[in-house]
């Protein structure tokens, strides 16, 4: 009987051995939270996206309509947080303050309209003071800020459906497609 112990040991321990390589093996979701680094992209993307549509660009009793004076603040590069309406849902002098981004992570917010051919333009304030899109007057102020190199294979996108209180858009309607993205 006494013989038999370093055996048996040397058999469970192997077994375990085997099961523990099958699992981080044949299983990589064990692992994925301590190697995977990028899946504070998608939470954040979706986080600002609900943020700036539900309130931030315009009143949050009135979600996913867009105020022209909110946006146009926040999509003006040169303002800054005196600047502010009454009223909008943002604070800061940077895209990055204004929607709750560390700076170590890259970020482009727009807002487009899609034509009925299925092509986007940015959406933008003319220079009569309405919102319209590119091909529809001169702009003033395109409603595009932030880093424009986003490479193809790393970016995280979230839309969200807004309305424009008030629009020169073609077609009916004054909705139009808000864009972040993340990376």
């Amino acid at each position: 009987m006494r013989g038999q112990t370093t055996l048996d040991f040397a058999i469970a321990m192997g077994v375990f051995l085997l099961t523990v390589a099958f699992v981080f093996t044949f299983i990589p979701s064990v692992t994925a939270p301590f190697i995977d680094g990028g899946q504070e992209q998608p939470a954040a993307a979706d986080r600002i996206g609900s943020h700036l549509a539900e309130g931030a660009l315009g009143d949050p009793s009135e979600p996913y309509v867009v105020r022209e004076e909110c946006a146009s603040v926040f999509f003006n590069r040169t303002t800054t947080d005196g600047d502010i309406p009454n009223g909008c849902g943002f604070v800061g002098n940077t895209t990055h303050e204004r929607v709750g981004l560390a700076e170590r992570s890259n970020l482009h917010v727009e807002i487009v309209r899609r034509n009925e051919t299925g092509v986007e333009n940015a959406a933008c304030l003319d220079d009569d003071g309405m919102v319209s899109h590119d091909g529809h007057g001169s702009c003033d102020l395109e409603y595009s800020v932030g880093d424009d190199s986003a490479p193809a294979n790393s970016v995280t996108v979230a839309t969200r459906v807004v309305v424009f209180e008030a629009c020169e858009f073609e077609g009916d309607g004054c909705d139009a497609i808000l864009r972040v993205e993340v990376w």
